[in-house]
């Protein structure tokens, strides 16, 4: 079983001592350090006008669909391609098992 000791606990109050007197006397600020610019701000231009952008967002996803499926497309075509050469390799292998 372990003994309780005064130096472990004189240390610990010591290094929590020093925390704290560190911690208080970093220097806080609430001001956020930036450059000012004159003028409103510019807003974005979703908010100018939504719909023109609705309009694109949906023109760029149509034509993001379109390629999936042309992808799907020739990746159902490969796997085909892959099942039929497969199938040949494995009738040929039959064949030549049985003539031996």
């Amino acid at each position: 079983m372990k003994r309780f000791s005064w130096q472990k606990l004189l240390i610990g109050l010591a290094l929590a001592a020093g925390c704290m007197l560190v911690g208080a006397a970093i220097p806080t600020t609430n001001q956020a350090l930036g450059e000012v610019r004159s003028g409103a701000p510019e807003a974005p231009a979703f908010q100018n006008g939504s719909v023109p952008v609705l309009r694109e967002i949906s023109a760029t996803l149509r034509q993001m669909d379109g390629r999936m499926a042309r992808l799907e497309a020739i990746a159902q075509k490969m796997q085909a391609k892959a099942a039929i050469s497969a199938q040949r390799a494995t009738s040929a292998e039959r064949a030549d098992d049985g003539s031996n």
